[in-house]
């Protein structure tokens, strides 16, 4: 059995904890806090390719209620981070205003 790293604030991973928008694939945007972290840092993998691999994970919850808005829907979506830069995620389960995200290629957020 292998061990897996702790996915805790104290295991050393870059994170993010903030606010972000969610662009859902037609388009709509929403605003959302964002619990983020790295799950992989792609400059310790020798040929690495960001096709379709998840480095980064967490967690999106809408800021305020919003009707008709399921953060489910956003499969794919688009995370914006408030400084511009963005990330593709898929929406992993959970409530209309509460999902987990698993982000796809470059995570959006500081990896070093």
């Amino acid at each position: 059995m292998t061990s897996r790293l702790p996915f805790h604030s104290g295991d050393g991973r870059p994170r993010y904890v903030g606010p972000a928008t969610v662009v859902f694939p037609d388009g709509r945007e929403v605003s959302v806090t964002a619990s983020l972290v790295l799950r992989l840092d792609p400059s310790t993998v020798e040929n690495f390719s960001y096709d379709r691999h998840s480095t980064w994970a967490g967690s999106i919850t809408l800021m305020q209620d919003e009707d008709g808005v399921d953060l489910f829907d956003a499969a794919p979506g688009i995370l914006r981070m408030p400084d511009g830069r963005e990330g593709e995620f898929m929406a992993t389960g959970g409530s209309a205003d509460e999902n987990g995200c698993s982000g796809l290629g470059p995570a959006p957020f500081e990896s070093s």
